[in-house]
C-alpha cells in the first residue's frame, strides 16, 4: 500500500506539475537575482563581468562532460515502464560511463586551463580558482543530471527543487547565501572567492539528487563493463542532444564571451547585467519546457499529435502572459531596474537591456517548439539550427563590436534571435504537423487532466 500511494503521489497533471515547479523556480529566481546582486556590488564593473563569463563557460563545459545523457535520458525514462529492467540497466550504464570518464575528465581539464591563463595571479589564488572551477563543472554537470532523470522518472517535486537558474532553488539559495558569507567575510578573495562560493553551493543538493536517482534502479543488476566502451555507446547514441545542448547554451551566452575579448571589463560588465536581466523574460518558458518534455515524449510516441498541439499552445498562451507582465518594467524603467539590482553605475546598460528583452520575447512567442523537437527525435534538425545560429553569431556578433561596440554586439544579438526562433518555429510546423504558439484558446481543464 505504501508503494501504491508513493506512486500516486507522484503522478501530477500538468497543472499540478507547472504549480510546484513555479514555486520552486519562484525560489530560484530570488536566490539567481541575489547571487548577482552580491556577485555585481562585491566585484565592482570592473571583474563582474568575468564573473558572468566564469558561471557560463563552466555551464557549457558541464554540459559538454554529459554528451547529452541527460536529455536522452529524460525522454526514455519518460517513456519507459516501471518493469522495464533492461532499459533501466541501459540508462544507468550511460550514466555511469559518464560519471567515470567524460564528465570527471572535463572537470580536470578545465581546472588546469583555468590555472595556466590565471598565471600573473599567486599560486594560492590561481589553486583556488582552479579547484573552484573544476567543481563547478563537474557537480554542475551533476546537478542536471540528476534533474532530468528524476523528472523523467515522475519524481517531480523533487525535480523541480533542481531545475531552473543557477541549479534550480536549493542550489540558488545556497550559493547566494555562501556568496554573502565569502563577501563579508573574506572580501579581498574576490573572483576566486566567489567561484569557490558557487561551486561549495552545488555540493549537497546534488549528492541528495543523486541517492534519489539511485533509489529507482539500485534493484537492476548491471554488470562490469568498460566504462570507456559504454561512453562510445552513449556519444554514438545521444551526441545530437548534446550538440543541441551545448549550441543552445552557447546562443544564449556567445555574446558575454565576445564582450569580454574586444570590449573593455566595464563595458563587458554592464552587457553581463543587461543579459543576465532579460534572460528572466524566458523564464515561464524554460518552466513549462521542462514541464513539458516528458509529457512531448510519451504523447508524440502514442502518435497523439493534435492533443500535444493543444497542451503546448495553452503552455505557451501562459507563458506569454507571465512574461508580458516582467516585460512592462524592462521596457519602460530598464535603467532603474539595474540600478535596483545590481547597484549604482549599471543603469549605463539600459539600451543594452531593452535590445536584449526583443530577442527573448521572440522565444516566447515561438512557444515550445524546440521541446516538440526533441522529444520527437528531431533534436538533429534542432541541432543544425542552433550550430548555425551559433556560427552567425560569432561572425555578426564580433564584427559589430569591433564597428560599433556594446550597443552593435546587442543588436546583432537581438535580430539573431528572433531568426533563429522564428525558423524554429517553422521547422516544428513543417515537420511535426505542430503551432506552437499562443492561443486565444488555451485549455486549462485538458492541461489538469494529463499527467506531467
Amino acid at each position: 500500500m505504501a508503494s501504491g500511494q508513493r506512486t500516486t503521489r507522484q503522478r501530477l497533471s500538468i497543472l499540478g506539475a507547472l504549480g510546484w515547479f513555479t514555486a520552486s523556480y519562484g525560489l530560484a529566481i530570488i536566490g539567481y537575482v541575489a547571487s548577482n546582486a552580491i556577485a555585481s556590488r562585491w566585484l565592482g564593473r570592473g571583474e563582474y563581468g568575468y564573473f558572468v563569463v566564469a558561471v557560463t563557460v563552466s555551464a557549457v563545459i558541464g554540459q559538454l562532460g554529459l554528451l547529452g545523457v541527460h536529455r536522452a535520458g529524460l525522454r526514455e525514462a519518460a517513456r519507459m515502464g516501471a518493469d522495464d529492467d533492461e532499459g533501466m540497466a541501459l540508462l544507468r550504464r550511460g550514466v555511469r560511463a559518464v560519471l567515470l570518464v567524460s564528465l570527471p575528465a572535463a572537470s580536470i581539464a578545465s581546472g588546469l586551463v583555468t590555472y595556466i591563463v590565471s598565471g600573473n595571479e599567486p599560486v594560492k589564488t590561481r589553486l583556488v580558482m582552479a579547484v573552484g572551477f573544476a567543481l563547478m563543472v563537474g557537480l554542475g554537470g551533476q546537478q542536471k543530471l540528476w534533474a532530468n532523470y528524476l523528472r523523467g522518472f515522475g519524481d517531480v517535486r523533487v525535480a523541480s527543487l533542481l531545475e531552473g537558474r543557477s541549479g534550480g532553488a536549493i542550489v540558488a539559495m545556497a550559493q547566494a547565501l555562501l556568496l554573502g558569507i565569502v563577501w563579508k567575510s573574506a572580501p579581498d578573495t574576490g573572483l576566486p572567492g566567489a567561484v569557490a562560493a558557487l561551486a561549495v553551493g552545488f555540493a549537497l543538493p546534488v549528492g541528495w539528487a543523486a541517492r534519489r536517482v539511485t533509489r529507482r534502479w539500485q534493484h537492476v543488476h548491471v554488470p562490469v563493463t568498460d566504462a570507456v566502451k559504454d561512453l562510445r555507446i552513449v556519444f554514438h547514441r545521444d551526441w545530437r542532444f548534446a550538440l543541441n545542448q551545448f549550441a543552445s547554451y552557447l546562443n544564449g551566452t556567445v555574446e558575454i564571451w565576445i564582450a569580454g575579448l574586444f570590449l573593455a571589463g566595464t563595458a563587458t560588465s554592464l552587457f553581463g547585467a543587461a543579459q543576465r536581466l532579460a534572460l528572466l523574460l524566458v523564464i515561464p518558458l524554460t518552466s513549462l519546457q521542462v514541464v513539458f518534455a516528458p509529457v512531448s515524449a510519451r504523447l508524440i510516441a502514442a502518435d497523439d499529435i493534435p492533443r500535444l498541439e493543444r497542451l503546448l499552445r495553452t503552455g505557451a498562451t501562459i507563458a506569454a502572459g507571465v512574461t508580458a507582465v516582467a516585460w512592462v518594467p524592462m521596457l519602460l524603467l530598464p535603467g532603474p531596474m539595474l540600478r535596483v539590482v545590481f547597484g549604482p553605475g549599471f543603469a549605463a546598460a539600459a539600451t543594452v537591456l531593452f535590445l536584449l528583452t526583443v530577442g527573448n520575447i521572440a522565444n516566447v512567442v515561438s512557444g515550445l517548439c524546440g521541446t516538440a523537437l526533441t522529444m520527437s527525435r528531431h533534436e538533429g534538425s534542432v541541432a543544425a539550427t542552433q550550430v548555425g545560429a551559433l556560427v552567425l553569431r560569432l561572425i555578426a556578433g564580433t564584427t559589430a563590436t569591433v564597428l560599433f561596440g556594446l550597443d552593435g554586439l546587442a543588436v546583432s544579438a537581438a535580430v539573431l534571435t528572433v531568426l533563429m526562433y522564428a525558423f524554429m518555429w517553422r521547422l516544428a510546423k513543417n515537420r511535426l504537423g505542430l503551432h506552437t504558439q499562443p492561443t486565444l484558446r488555451p485549455s486549462l481543464k485538458l492541461a489538469r487532466e494529463t499527467i506531467g
